[in-house]
């Protein structure tokens, strides 16, 4: 009787092992795998929740998971000691480097781009002898630089483009002595400043426009027309009503006669240094005469090169002006040498 219960039980064990292997086996495309082959296999053993002498399993025996566990950036921490400093003292820093080197700065970061283009950075400009076209002329300026000297630089411009549209009111000093630059730009570029105190357009061709947006500029005091071409009667009025203007220079520019004598007949009676040589045989003894009667607080006159000026008009300039402390008559032959020495 032992004995056949014995062989019923292993019978019950091998059957029980085949449809348990046999299980199994058809559930390996489902993903189901034994403990014992499986990495949960140990984790199970170490889990709180089964014991040595039972079949319990953990939920999700035998499957296929995996655990994904979000991957947290660490962090990148700087170590550069530069960025912990407050953007005063950086801003102190920029004030000390060249153009160059602040525009290759602002390619660093968003911060340091911020700072770079800083209004305090860019209070002066002087960039000579380039070749830029306008709509990088007119992006300099519309960082409202207050002093720009462009002398002896090409300003180009492309097909159908603009002209200047954007106005520059910090602007106050401007030097564009012997650029290359057409008229009607410079007339734009002129009719969008209207706080100019000193202005250098030596030895460019300007039109009534030109002088119009120059008249603009009530606060003019120093104005360089040097060597200019296109001075006309319209523009001359427009220069004449400058009444703040202290300083004019309009030596060997090119203009008529009457202009001329226009221009001294009507001169600014508040100038203080003035510049008129150059005209040659066209500036005449009752010219002077003229001008010293009207202009009484010249402290600088310059008659260079004014071949018909004699000691005659040369005394009542002497006479009037009291104030003068600097006469350049360089050139004046008509001017004998002992009245010179007198």
């Amino acid at each position: 009787m032992e004995d056949l219960q014995e062989s019923t039980l292993k019978k019950v064990e091998v059957t029980d092992s085949t449809s348990s292997s046999s299980f199994f086996e058809g559930c390996k495309d489902l993903g189901v795998y034994t403990l014992e082959n499986t990495r949960i296999s140990k984790q199970s053993k170490r889990s709180r929740y089964l014991y040595p002498d039972t079949k319990i399993w953990p939920m999700g025996y035998g499957l296929n998971t995996y655990a994904y566990k979000r991957k947290q950036k660490k962090s990148q921490m700087s170590n550069d000691d530069f960025d912990t400093l407050p953007e005063e003292i950086v801003l102190k820093i920029f004030q000390m480097m060249d153009k160059r080197t602040l525009l290759k700065c602002a390619f660093v970061c968003q911060k340091w781009r911020r700072i770079s283009y800083d209004e305090s950075l860019w209070q002066c400009l002087n960039i000579p002898s380039r070749r830029m076209s306008i709509l990088t002329l007119e992006n300099l300026l519309a960082r409202n630089i207050k002093y720009f000297s462009a002398s002896h630089s090409n300003f180009y411009i492309f097909e159908n483009q603009c002209l200047f549209k954007t106005q520059f009111p910090k602007l106050q000093y401007l030097d564009l002595s012997s650029v290359f630059i057409h008229v009607n730009t410079l007339g734009s570029l002129l009719s969008q400043c209207s706080n100019l105190i000193k202005l250098s357009l030596e030895n460019c061709s300007l039109d009534s426009s030109c002088c119009q947006y120059i008249g603009k500029n009530t606060n003019l005091k120093v104005l360089n027309l040097a060597s200019t071409v296109g001075l006309d009667r319209n523009g001359l009025e427009h220069i004449v009503s400058l009444q703040n203007l202290e300083e004019l220079n309009v030596s060997w520019a090119e203009m008529e006669d009457e202009n001329l004598h226009y221009l001294i007949a009507n001169m600014i009676p508040n100038i203080k240094r003035l510049n008129i040589s150059g005209f040659l045989k066209r500036l005449a003894d009752f010219d002077l005469s003229r001008l010293s009667s009207r202009c009484v607080k010249l402290i600088e006159l310059d008659i260079s090169d004014s071949l018909a000026i004699t000691a005659s008009s040369l005394d009542k300039v002497l006479e009037t002006n009291h104030e003068l402390k600097v006469l350049s008559i360089n050139r004046c032959y008509n001017i004998d040498q002992p009245r010179l020495l007198k």
